[in-house]
């Protein structure tokens, strides 16, 4: 994988603007629905993604001189359900500017990191997690809800 942080933002940008595209063409109402095969709505998910993102985006700020930010294990059961309680009541205003904030200060934090440190295959894996790979994650049943409620 080139380790520039244009090569690495391009890679990023792809599959967030799926994820947009996906939410930005249906009502509001629709978002809100948690009509996901896990139970939760397009809210949730974007709002799941976002909370990542802002923990990785803090982690890779942290992580200029030494790859030990990054080895922490979360417990990421516990984490998705902080998340998912502390998110609960936003409005979707609230959730699709976060989500927002959190990509943007994600690409921030890649663009900021020393050149030598994007070479660490920590830094490159937790980047990867945490962005496209998640997205990916969630983009199947996205899809699937898109193509029931478009």
């Amino acid at each position: 994988m080139e380790t520039t942080p244009e090569a690495l933002i391009e890679k990023i940008e792809q599959g967030y603007t799926q994820l947009v595209r996906l939410y930005r063409s249906v009502p509001v109402t629709a978002l809100l629905e948690p009509t996901l095969a896990n139970g939760w709505s397009v809210k949730d998910v974007l709002s799941h993604i976002a909370a990542w993102e802002w923990r990785c985006a803090s982690l890779l700020n942290e992580s200029h001189q030494s790859d030990l930010p990054l080895r922490a294990l979360p417990d990421v059961e516990a984490l998705n359900h902080e998340f998912f309680q502390e998110r609960q009541e936003w409005s979707w205003a609230e959730v699709e500017d976060d989500f927002r904030q959190a990509h943007q200060t994600m690409l921030t934090a890649i663009r900021a990191i020393p050149p030598v440190r994007l070479t660490s295959k920590i830094v490159q894996q937790s980047i990867a997690e945490e962005t496209w790979e998640h997205y990916a994650e969630h983009l199947p049943d996205l899809e699937r809800w898109h193509k029931q409620v478009a």
